[in-house]
């Protein structure tokens, strides 16, 4: 696959509240939030499960996926946070999901796309995001235009988990 890789979404709808990628819940997706809560409380990561924060409390944001083979850069879009992380996908299988379940409505993307695209192992996600400020805890309603927005880089590394940045 070339390092620009493909894309999985035009984005697609998820249902907040704390939006998770996850392939084990329980005591992982505890230390998950903790950790995205301690740090810049965008993504946290424990293992083989991430985090991510969502700024309203309730209600539907935006997420568009890029799998790649490589580092891509940054994207250059009109983002307000990035951050990045490790996960571990031992078991080859990475799927999206929320706290609140997944969003039948929509059951091809992202939920369907495996996003540990290249097989079991270590990958690296760069999370763009967007309109986090503008509800703050709030509630989004469906007659509401979507203001949040999620932009998500999946590539896999060779080497061991990195830290944060």
């Amino acid at each position: 696959m070339p390092p620009h890789g493909r894309w999985h979404a035009l984005p697609f709808p998820l249902l907040a509240p704390e939006g998770i990628l996850s392939e084990a819940p329980g005591k992982r997706l505890e230390q998950a939030i903790d950790h995205a809560y301690e740090g810049d409380g965008l993504i946290g990561a424990c293992s083989d499960t991430a985090c991510v924060l969502t700024g309203i409390d309730c209600g539907t944001v935006l997420l568009s996926v890029h799998l790649t083979s490589a580092d891509p850069g940054p994207d250059p879009g009109p983002w307000e946070e990035t951050e990045e992380t490790d996960l571990a996908a031992p078991s080859g299988d990475l799927r999206c999901n929320t706290l609140a379940g997944n969003d039948r409505h929509h059951p091809q993307e992202p939920y369907e796309t495996n996003l540990a695209h290249t097989g079991p192992g270590t990958y690296r996600l760069r999370l763009h995001a967007r309109g986090r400020d503008t509800n703050p805890d709030g509630v989004h309603e469906q007659d509401e235009p979507v203001t949040e927005h999620y932009h998500l880089q999946i590539w896999p590394t060779h080497t061991a988990p990195q830290p944060r940045r």
